[in-house]
């Protein structure tokens, strides 16, 4: 088997609780044990653990954790009560005896009764500290006096019946109320009814007659009927009303510029003119095509999926344009605009605006869209060039090779290669800090006090450690498995597999 390193914790044959001068002395997490032969109070037998923040230099608290004084409690038969030791039922869940003074059975945490005996008989005076034998229950019961009454009460009145030798009666209204209830008995069974009321049955209502109906306080039908459909209705816009008969004439009646009706084969034909002028707000929620002259004195407000305006100029007062207003989901659309252009061979589209990808404002000349289909919405790179007033981006990739100038006028200047590799073939004049979180390769070897090691080499599976501003020393190799480095104070670090904690 290969050596493991081994750990020595804080040891004593003469103290009990690791203490000097009366206080703690294990940090968080050391742990110490007391060879002390062990009593209740001596502390000894037994195995700590350092607790707590040890900031103060030791651990608050200094928990028992175990050791030989509680696990020699336990070396018995399980299911036999044995003195001065713990309990330990057997594979039943069984313990031969258990002597208590009181017990107590409740949920955890309770404070239910304490039973302290066990009573043959029932006591004059019993309290909830005593359990009665069934025997004793039994000959209790057997003496009391059985023969009770069972009272009944109703709406109004009282009464009570001898269950020894009286019945009790349930009885309906009088025979001569027609909807009243009956009581029919039978054996063991008592059936409860409704008495017939004066309503025919059958259908009430047709196409021409309208059902009436009489309700009585109790929610019942005392009376069913007829009544005639009247041979008028009301119209009403909403502000005014207009009685109908039969026999007149109902108008639909348009609105010009706004509104024609046509009437044809018993069908009532609306719809808009060819040309329409709203005077108020008008919302479209179906596609809307102007084809000739709209004139619109409120608000238009267009909420279907597409908006077509072959118009030569478009005239916005707003200052701001707003894309996709309205926006509470990721939808993996990218917002712009898209246009077309000729160079002269064929119609290119391009679109200008923010990726959703990338989520960085992109140029394309030349995309392919699918036109109605799932990328419509969606640019893709290779982006194309763009330039900003003094500014000017380039892709060596796509053909240009001129120099590039990137100029800011304030902040920083952040240079993030999409290769990996960021090349300066310059002298670089670095008056602030520089921030290396990848691979810093040098052609030479940095000195001490520019923080390097001033050695070009080392023992090979050493470990480096300072000499002051002297170059970098290193330990000689672990000879055993699991060594660690340890150092005494003031000396080199050297590696051993013990590591011993000593004795207190």
């Amino acid at each position: 088997m290969a050596q493991k390193t081994r750990i020595k914790i804080l040891t004593s044959e003469t103290g009990g609780v690791p203490l000097s001068g009366g206080s703690n002395i294990l940090k968080t997490g050391e742990m110490a044990y007391s060879y002390l032969a062990g009593t209740v109070s001596n502390g000894g037998d037994r195995l700590y653990i350092g607790t707590g923040d040890d900031s103060g230099g030791t651990a608050p608290s200094q928990e028992v954790i175990g050791g030989v004084y509680f696990t020699s409690m336990l070396d018995h038969q399980p299911g036999t009560l044995t003195a001065s030791s713990a309990l330990i039922v057997n594979n039943n869940k069984h313990i031969d005896e258990l002597n208590v003074a009181g017990l107590r059975v409740d949920t955890n945490g309770g404070t239910g009764q304490v039973v302290s005996s066990i009573q043959t008989s029932m006591p004059g005076s019993p309290t909830n500290a005593q359990l009665i034998t069934a025997a004793a229950v039994k000959g209790y019961v057997d003496s009391l006096d059985r023969d009770d009454d069972l009272g009944v009460s109703g709406n109004s009145g009282s009464g009570t019946v001898d269950l020894d030798n009286q019945s009790l009666i349930i009885v309906g209204a009088t025979a001569d109320s027609a909807n009243d209830i009956r009581v029919a008995v039978s054996a063991q069974t008592a059936t409860i009814s409704l008495q017939d009321t004066a309503v025919t049955a059958g259908d009430y209502g047709s196409a021409t007659a309208i059902p009436t109906f009489t309700v009585d306080d109790k929610g019942r039908l005392t009376a069913a009927g007829t009544v005639g459909i009247s041979s008028s209705f009301t119209l009403s816009d909403g502000s005014n009303t207009d009685t109908f008969n039969n026999g007149e004439t109902l108008t639909f009646s348009g609105t010009a510029n706004e509104v024609d009706t046509a009437v044809t084969n018993n069908t009532v034909t609306i719809g808009l003119p060819s040309d329409v002028t709203i005077g108020n707000d008008l919302t479209v929620t179906t596609d809307l095509d102007v084809g000739g002259n709209a004139v619109i004195g409120g608000n238009l407000t267009v909420n279907g999926t597409t908006t077509s305006v072959n118009s030569t100029e478009i005239t916005l007062d707003d200052p701001v344009l707003v894309l996709a207003d309205g926006t509470t989901a990721a939808d993996g659309l990218d917002r712009g605009v898209r246009f077309q252009w000729h160079d002269g061979s064929a119609v290119k589209e391009g679109f200008f605006g923010f990726d959703i990808q990338t989520q960085r404002f992109v140029f394309t000349k030349d995309e392919d869209f699918d036109a109605g289909g799932t990328d419509e919405d969606d640019a893709s790179s290779p982006w194309h060039d763009a330039q900003f007033g003094g500014v000017y981006a380039g892709d060596l990739t796509l053909g240009i090779s001129t120099d590039t100038t990137i100029t800011t006028s304030a902040g920083n200047l952040i240079l993030d290669s999409f290769t990996g590799t960021t090349v300066i073939n310059d002298t670089v004049d670095l008056n602030g800090s520089l921030d290396v979180s990848g691979t810093l390769t040098l052609g030479t070897e940095l000195a001490v006090a520019e923080g390097g090691t001033g050695n070009t080499s080392f023992t090979d599976n050493g470990v480096l450690y300072g000499d002051g501003s002297n170059p970098l020393d290193v330990t000689a190799a672990s000879s055993a498995n699991g060594s660690l480095l340890q150092a005494d104070s003031g000396a080199a670090p050297a590696f051993s597999n013990v590591i011993d904690c000593g004795t207190y």
